[in-house]
């Protein structure tokens, strides 16, 4: 069975550089569309933040890598205001 790449996920791999200029590593990720249409109606602008998150790897030849997962940047949620009075106040 040929492995099929699971949605929203990627991986970078050492570029066995010829050059100076070309990068030191390579890979890309696959993104659902229906994350990256909710990205995009949520952004707001020009630009559409990512969330990318990383581990280090080792394939199967014994190669390293970072596997890559995207997703929804994360958001705190506000927390709600208390009227507590600090120890201080009066």
């Amino acid at each position: 069975m040929a492995y099929e790449q699971k949605p929203n996920t990627g991986a970078f791999f050492i570029n066995k550089k010829q050059t100076g200029n070309q990068p030191n590593l390579r890979g890309s990720v696959h993104v659902d569309k229906v994350l990256l249409e909710n990205l995009i109606h949520q952004s707001k602008g020009q630009l559409v933040e990512i969330a990318i998150a990383g581990w280090n790897q080792k394939s199967k030849a014994g190669e390293p890598y970072i596997s890559l997962a995207v997703s929804e940047p994360y958001k705190k949620e506000d927390q709600p205001q208390t009227e507590e009075k600090q120890p201080w106040e009066v």
